[in-house]
């Protein structure tokens, strides 16, 4: 009686803190790739076109290198202020692509409840042991490791291609400003990366986009440190979401490859979600003055015609 008797106030204190947990929410579920094949990759590519994408995939260009657990297609991400900013779409990763949010063998972990970093320690996930790429040279002088890279060629209508996108990693904020190299992303036309920060030709990364100290780009980071719950995913923190707009040759054979990797070291895992349907191709600003001072000239044609047709 006396040990149920002394166990009682604990019981009763762990009741209380459970009671001020914060209510589970549903995160971004993830479908990885079943395999690095041709038709995987073309699956990928088919989720991030527009449905009026104006650009014709080169047949059998689809390509994907990387572990096919760290990549696939997400759902349910969210655009709320506990979302990831993009509800589907792909996602591209240096871990596992479970990651992000809630799957099979990470359910439950909806929100950034833990301090885990990297998949396959001290969780379910799958340990990724790809190796690094050298599509990220430009970008970095230090080794990678664990790259994904989706590719692919296309002849767009139009010399302007969109992109919407959301970069995240858990080397924020422990190597930020440490002076340690964080890891690589890169969006990639015709060789050249374009994903950068806006107005600057900084490749965006933990390293370009954060708060720390004076911060870089803060603007366009949103924290979301471990155990906070800030943000339904694992990631300890992100971009707000990014939309490019590059140039490509209308008319004419380009290169696209998209590319995430770990930067020296194997851990501290990064991912990248794009969204569904933002990829297409685009007239320029120039293009669409001309476009809609073609139409209006033509409105004003036929009102002439119409009132020339009446007088008569």
């Amino acid at each position: 009686m006396k040990q149920t008797h002394l166990l009682r106030p604990v019981m009763a204190a762990l009741l209380a803190m459970a009671a001020c947990l914060p209510a589970a929410r549903a995160a971004a579920v993830v479908t990885p790739l079943a395999d690095g094949s041709a038709a995987s990759a073309a699956a990928l590519v088919d989720t991030l076109l527009g449905a009026e994408s104006r650009l014709s995939v080169v047949a059998g260009s689809a390509n994907y290198t990387g572990q096919a657990s760290a990549s696939g297609r997400f759902t349910g991400g969210g655009t709320g202020a506990t979302g990831l900013g993009i509800d589907s779409g792909v996602v591209l990763s240096t871990g596992d692509a479970r990651f992000i949010g809630s799957g099979a063998a990470f359910e439950g972990d909806a929100a950034n409840q833990t301090g885990t970093y990297t998949a396959g320690v001290g969780n379910g996930l799958t340990a990724n042991t790809a190796a690094g790429q050298a599509l990220f040279g430009a970008l970095t002088s230090e080794p990678t490791f664990n790259a994904s890279v989706l590719s692919f060629s296309f002849v767009p209508q139009h010399a302007r291609l969109t992109m919407s996108f959301v970069f995240a990693s858990e080397d924020y904020n422990d190597l930020v400003d440490s002076g340690f190299p964080t890891d690589v992303f890169g969006v990639f036309v015709n060789g050249v990366n374009q994903a950068l920060v806006p107005g600057t030709g900084l490749a965006i990364s933990a390293s370009s986009v954060h708060c720390v100290g004076a911060g870089s780009h803060c603007g366009l980071y949103r924290d979301n440190p471990a155990f906070f719950d800030t943000v339904d995913t694992e990631l300890d923190g992100l971009t707000v979401v990014m939309n490019l707009e590059m140039a490509v040759n209308a008319g004419q054979v380009n290169t696209l490859s998209i590319g995430i990797a770990d930067t020296l070291d194997t851990v501290g895992d990064s991912a990248v979600m794009l969204a569904a349907g933002s990829v297409s191709a685009v007239p320029e600003a120039s293009t669409w003055a001309l476009m809609l001072g073609g139409l209006a000239a033509m409105a004003a044609t036929a009102r002439r015609r119409r009132r020339h047709t009446t007088t008569a």
